[in-house]
C-alpha cells in the first residue's frame, strides 16, 4: 500500500513548516478542501498495488486556516477558497452583488456535493470542464495566492496552463477568488447529456456592458472544448463596438470556432463540441443583454 500522511494546520504559518519538511523525492502534497474530487482518488489508489518507486502522498487539510467568508467593499467581492457552493448560495452578499454565481452553483453536481465542494478546490482541481471557471473569467475574476513567500495576484484568464495544472507553486494555496463589482451583466450556459447532476459537454459565460446602441465591453469563455477554459478574444472583439442586434451577436459567436480545439471524450465527440459552441457562445451574449 502506498504510504500516506495527513496535517491539519491552524494557521498558514503552521502550514508553510509542514510544507518546508516535506521531502518531495519521497511523497507528493495534495491539499484537501471539500474533498469531493480527491478523496475517490485516494480511495481508489488505495486499492492499487503500488508501483515501484512510487511516491507517497502526503495529505495537508486546509480547512483550519479561517478561508471560508465572504467580504465585500465598494470595489470588489472576496469570497474565500474553502466556501462551499452552498455556503456561496445561500450569502446575502453574492446574491446581491454576483447573482451569476447563483446560475452556476445550481449547475454543479447535486445538494449533498454542493454541501462540501468548495469554490477553490473546484479552481484548484483545473479541469477544462470546471463550471464555475468560464463565470470567473468572464467577470474578470483573480486569485490571491499565499506561499511561502508572500502573496501573489493572478487573473483567472492567465491561471491555468493545462489539465490540471495551475499556476501555482506546489507550495501555494489559492486563499480569495476577487471579483469586481461591473456595471454589466454575466450569464452562464451549460450543455450536458442530462439536465442535471452532469458534467459539462460544454460551458459558456458571457459578461456584457452596453449602452443601448453600442457593446462597450464584453468578455467570453468557454469551457470543455480545449486543454484549458478560454477566453474568447476573437468574440469579443468581433463585437465590442459594435450595435447590439442579433446579426452582429451571430457574426462574433461564429468566432469561436478560431479559438478551440475540443477532442473526443466519454462525454461528447469533437464534432458536436464544435457545433454547439457558437451556439451557447451565441445564446450567453444574447442573454446577457437581454436579447
Amino acid at each position: 500500500m502506498k504510504n500516506y500522511d495527513y496535517n491539519s494546520p491552524a494557521s498558514f504559518e503552521e502550514l508553510f513548516a509542514i510544507l518546508a519538511k516535506n521531502d518531495s523525492s519521497k511523497s507528493e502534497i495534495k491539499f484537501l478542501a471539500g474533498g469531493t474530487d480527491l478523496v475517490p482518488k485516494i480511495s481508489l489508489e488505495r486499492e492499487q498495488v503500488p508501483k515501484a518507486g512510487e511516491k507517497g502522498l502526503n495529505v495537508v487539510y486546509l480547512g483550519k486556516l479561517g478561508l471560508d467568508s465572504v467580504t465585500e467593499n465598494d470595489k470588489e467581492v472576496r469570497i474565500g477558497a474553502l466556501c462551499t457552493f452552498t455556503d456561496i448560495e445561500n450569502n446575502e452578499i453574492v446574491k446581491k452583488s454576483v447573482p451569476v454565481l447563483l446560475e452556476v452553483i445550481k449547475e454543479i453536481a447535486g445538494i449533498t456535493v454542493r454541501n462540501s465542494a468548495t469554490l477553490g478546490g473546484n479552481i484548484m482541481n483545473a479541469s477544462p470542464a470546471a463550471d464555475s471557471v468560464p463565470v470567473l473569467i468572464a467577470l474578470d475574476a483573480k486569485f490571491v495566492l499565499k506561499g511561502p513567500g508572500g502573496e501573489k495576484t493572478v487573473a483567472a484568464a492567465e491561471f491555468f496552463t493545462g489539465p490540471g495544472k495551475t499556476a501555482a507553486d506546489v507550495s501555494e494555496v489559492l486563499a480569495e477568488i476577487v471579483i469586481p463589482k461591473q456595471p454589466g451583466t454575466a450569464v452562464f450556459r451549460k450543455i450536458g447529456r442530462r439536465k442535471a447532476e452532469t458534467l459539462s459537454v460544454v460551458n459558456a459565460a458571457a459578461y456584457v456592458e452596453a449602452d443601448g446602441n453600442t457593446v462597450k465591453t464584453v468578455r467570453v469563455a468557454i469551457g470543455s472544448v480545449a486543454p484549458v477554459v478560454v477566453r474568447c478574444k476573437a468574440v469579443e472583439q468581433a463585437l465590442a463596438g459594435k450595435a447590439p442586434t442579433a446579426d452582429a451577436v451571430k457574426a462574433a459567436s461564429e468566432a469561436v470556432l478560431g479559438e478551440i480545439s475540443p477532442i473526443d471524450d466519454i462525454r461528447s465527440t469533437a464534432w458536436y463540441r464544435n457545433k454547439v459552441a457558437p451556439v451557447l457562445v451565441r445564446r450567453a451574449i444574447e442573454a446577457a443583454l437581454g436579447m
